[in-house]
């Protein structure tokens, strides 16, 4: 309402009738163009004006250009919403109860960022991300040519064929450079079991070249038939049952990626993790994210990198369990001074690691409702008023709070402007039962008829 509206409201009624406002005072601009709190109230009776959008964009947006524009203003999306890239410096959380949008919110950060000459890594464990080289019409996207898919060779029943994502790479890793005690890992085999472990260091020093978990356990095997002590035999016989696993496992190759094809300035990597077993996984996110933070604390890294860990609760979780959790709650707390700048996604808060999650000074929260995930995020983020959080569980989809160095104050966004076609969402449930009674009628060799603009026959 303008002024004069207002006191026309005001004056049909009685003078005893009074017409209240109440607002809360975000702060105002200094000559620098920071927002300052004011030491004082304003001068009582002075016009109350809505604020125009250049204002605004000034007073919610750090950058001059150079900025991650992710959508606009809750109430007037006409104002966008620059993220500072320097806010990134000291690791972001994106936090989301399932459905809210944040795979989205992602993909459009990392596709704003790349272009700013990011190197950018992507530890995606359910095909979120696989599709950033089309764009939403299908066709290759303005960043395609800056994007590698990784996928693990022979990965049946992934949503996402090679030929749907645009093309990937092979990701696989030399089994004949595992230290033994990631062998350990990646078998299951517990660090009590000293005699297994035992065994298979020896057999692993008996084994020249290049060679895999087969050939590992063909020496086992010979060890549990030839040994002469009755222990070695047996321990040799359990052991091969454990390394048997590994020959199933899709990812052993003859070759690493390269660690300079990950790092490359103007770059985005992304690691499809689905399909693989749970153990394969947490050893891949070990193993990027400490050949990673090896390059950069020997001062091998020449630019700055983004590393995105979706899924985190299950990579660093609240016990400090995981075989990870110790090398990304390292580089949480040191990495930003090698330039390793993590980008942390769980819809989960309770379940990572508070140490992990409090390092991150950004965070942008998407709705959540759940009351464990609240109070999570409530301890872990200083700059989330009263007011915010108690918004969070009212947001719509795509709707986010942001909150610490991304922008100048806490500001409430609808996330808006990706380019590129979105992997994580959710699937059109209708058409997919449609096509799966098509399957059904087909099958049975039924003749259709025709029920909600679609043949179907509804004969058993």
């Amino acid at each position: 309402l303008s002024l004069e509206e207002i006191e026309s409201i005001i004056g049909r009624y009685s003078g005893t009738t009074k017409v209240f406002g109440e607002a809360k005072v975000l702060g105002y601009m200094d000559d620098m163009g920071e927002v300052i709190m004011p030491r004082s109230a304003t001068v009582p009776g002075q016009a109350v004006t809505i604020a125009p959008s250049e204002l605004l964009v000034r007073f919610f947006t750090k950058t001059g250009g150079r900025g991650v524009t992710i959508g606009g203003l809750i109430t007037r999306e006409e104002v966008k919403v620059q993220l500072d890239p320097n806010g990134f410096r000291r690791h972001v959380a994106v936090i989301a109860q399932t459905g809210a949008g944040k795979s989205y919110l992602v993909g459009l950060v990392l596709e704003k960022l790349l272009p700013l000459g990011a190197s950018i890594v992507v530890l995606d464990p359910n095909s979120d991300y696989v599709m950033m080289k089309k764009n939403r019409n299908g066709q290759p996207s303005s960043i395609a040519d800056d994007v590698v898919i990784y996928r693990p060779p022979g990965i049946k029943g992934r949503r996402y064929t090679d030929e749907d994502i645009g093309g990937a790479d092979a990701y696989t890793i030399e089994f004949n450079k595992l230290q033994d005690s990631e062998i350990f890992e990646v078998a299951g085999i517990n660090e009590k079991w000293v005699h297994l472990r035992g065994i298979i260091t020896d057999a692993l020093k008996s084994l020249e070249g290049i060679y895999g978990p087969k050939q590992l356990m063909e020496r086992l095997n010979w060890i549990a038939i030839n040994d002469e002590d009755r222990q070695r035999r047996e321990s040799a016989g359990r052991a091969s049952n454990y390394i048997r696993r590994l020959t199933n496992y899709k990812v052993w190759g003859t070759q690493d990626i390269p660690l300079d094809d990950l790092t490359r300035p103007k770059h985005m990597s992304i690691i499809d993790l689905a399909g693989l077993q749970r153990n394969v996984t947490q050893y891949i996110v070990q193993k990027t994210l400490s050949d990673i933070w090896q390059l950069a604390v020997t001062g091998g890294l020449q630019f700055p990198i983004f590393v995105v860990l979706e899924e985190a609760h299950n990579f660093v979780p609240a016990d400090h369990g995981g075989f990870s959790s110790g090398t990304i709650e390292r580089i949480a707390a040191e990495g930003r001074k090698f330039g390793i700048f993590l980008l942390v996604v769980t819809q989960r808060p309770n379940k990572i690691n508070s140490n992990v999650l409090s390092q991150c000074n950004s965070q942008i929260i998407m709705r959540l409702t759940n009351p464990d995930d609240m109070s999570a995020v409530r301890r872990s983020s200083e700059g989330l008023s009263e007011d915010l959080f108690n918004d969070l569980p009212g947001l719509n989809k795509g709707e986010a709070v942001i909150v610490g160095d991304l922008t100048k104050i806490p500001t409430m966004v609808k996330v808006s402007g990706r380019t590129t076609t979105e992997g994580g969402s959710d699937i059109d449930l209708d058409a997919a039962l449609g096509r799966a009674l098509e399957e059904h009628y087909r099958s049975k060799k039924m003749a259709p008829e025709k029920v909600n603009d679609k043949e179907y026959d509804t004969r058993w």
